[in-house]
């Protein structure tokens, strides 16, 4: 195995590109390959390196986007082996299932404490996010 360069940190900085990333993740595959002791030189540059690529990838990485209710309902219909079809008891009849399906119409409760004990999703990763539902008129 070649050895590689390592980043020169004499002026100490954070990880600014790609490049530097795949630096630094190579140096610590290599540091926790050689199963480095806590208190050597080795073991204190893992913990920097870490820390600086954890920013890198807090800063870079964006949030992964939640799945929709129509996607979760597909994927675990597919994963059950059954179709849309299927749901129409569920849904309210077919028409019901197809403006679900195509986001036109939400989820009743109804609907979601079905789609529950038929699928065996949460009901939470049904509803819509709590920035996304109507709002309660108060009296």
């Amino acid at each position: 195995m070649q050895k590689r360069a390592r980043l020169d940190f004499r002026k100490p900085h954070v990880l600014r590109t790609p490049e530097e990333y795949e630096a630094a993740m190579a140096e610590i595959h290599e540091l926790l390959d050689q199963a480095t002791e806590p208190g050597t030189e080795e073991y204190e540059r893992l913990e920097f390196l870490s820390v600086l690529a954890e920013a890198y990838e807090d800063a870079h990485t964006p949030e992964p986007r939640r799945a929709s209710p129509q996607e979760l309902v597909e994927f675990m219909l597919e994963q059950q082996g059954k179709t849309r079809a299927d749901l129409a008891p569920v849904m309210g009849g077919k028409a019901r299932g197809s403006q679900f399906f195509s986001g036109a119409r939400r989820l009743s409760l109804a609907q979601v404490h079905l789609l529950r004990e038929a699928l065996g999703l949460s009901a939470d990763l049904l509803l819509p996010p709590a920035e996304e539902r109507p709002r309660a008129k108060r009296a």
